[in-house]
């Protein structure tokens, strides 16, 4: 038996084994998220009896997952996170004990002993000098206390495991979670290079809520409901100004991509040498607006001379998952 577990910024993705012995298991995400109210006997009553699920401290009551961003869009409130920009958050004192309550609601424990659980681990960021040492080990420690066989893999790899087995799994992919976009070069399931971008979704919600006035939170909120990237007045006449704004800086995300993995290549091209094209596999929940795809390869299209040769874009089969489902694989055959 083997799981696979998501660590992203936005939502923790568990992959499990299914008892016949095939990848293609169960599938259960969280949100990543917690909102912290007073300490009440009267508010922990009502907690109980509405089935939310919620940390206990002395002072303060941290309810987690999707009901964490509803009472805060409810209240104009910030949903808090344990992560960070793809990482630990420094600043969450209590990020820690939160995650384990998190991981629990989706991977539970080994159905044997030692059972291995591959997890995703960002691949340091090209654009800001950040150390993913902390968070891998910190991740290891976490999932080795609920009785795992810890192995962290990078991200993007995963989406070439989980969607080039066609290809020989060699593949580029970007997975574009919320607090980066992951990057992985792989060939005959070897990672050639690996990289990441520190801007994406938590980018565009931060820097869209800045210009039209509203909290990070509710520009999440109005993603998650649809947005057309080709079409802002597609949706609720009343959100128009969020999406255009959603919009214009998802142009901005996508141009400052293919550009950094452009550049990046650009310096490592005596490492790299491809001669045939390979396909660009795209992934992640901030890929998942409408229109996304044409969106990514109209302004790919603008690229003249792009380094590596490339022979299609194409989404992944489940962006939400498939990091999961690929470490899912990996799992199985390292047990193998």
């Amino acid at each position: 038996m083997a799981r696979g577990l998501d660590v992203g910024t936005c939502f923790l993705v568990g992959a499990k084994q299914d008892p016949s012995g095939m990848t293609d298991g169960e599938v259960k995400s969280v949100r990543d998220a917690f909102i912290e109210i007073d300490n009440e006997p009267g508010t922990k009553n009502m907690l109980k009896m509405s089935k939310i699920q919620y940390i206990e401290s002395d002072e303060y009551l941290y309810i987690i997952g999707d009901p964490a961003l509803r009472i805060a869009n409810m209240f104009k409130k910030e949903v808090r996170r344990p992560l960070s920009k793809g990482v630990i958050s420094a600043g969450e004192t209590d990020a820690e004990k939160i995650l384990l309550l998190l991981l629990k609601s989706i991977v539970a424990e080994p159905d044997v002993e030692g059972e291995v659980c591959f997890y995703s681990v960002p691949a340091a960021p090209i654009d800001r000098d950040m150390d993913i040492l902390y968070h891998k080990e910190m991740f290891r420690k976490i999932v080795s206390s609920l009785g795992f066989t810890a192995e962290p893999m990078n991200e993007a790899a995963a989406i070439v495991y989980s969607n080039a087995a066609e290809d020989g799994f060699t593949a580029l992919a970007s997975s574009f979670g919320a607090g980066m976009v992951n990057t992985a070069l792989l060939y005959q399931t070897m990672i050639g290079m690996e990289f990441s971008v520190a801007k994406s979704g938590d980018w565009i919600d931060e820097n869209a809520a800045r210009a039209v006035g509203k909290t990070s939170s509710q520009i999440m909120a109005i993603k998650e409901r649809g947005v057309n990237l080709l079409d802002p007045s597609e949706g609720d006449d009343r959100n128009y100004r969020e999406r255009e704004a959603i919009i214009m800086y998802y142009r901005n995300l996508i141009i400052n991509t293919i550009d950094a993995i452009r550049d990046e290549f650009k310096k490592t091209d005596s490492a790299v040498d491809i001669s045939e094209p390979l396909p660009w596999i795209l992934s992640g929940g901030t890929s998942q607006p409408k229109n996304f795809l044409k969106f990514f390869q109209q302004e790919f299209d603008k690229i003249k001379n792009f380094p590596i040769p490339i022979s299609e874009i194409r989404m992944a089969n489940d962006p939400l998952n498939d990091v999961a489902k690929g470490l899912l694989v990996a799992a199985i055959n390292f047990s193998d």
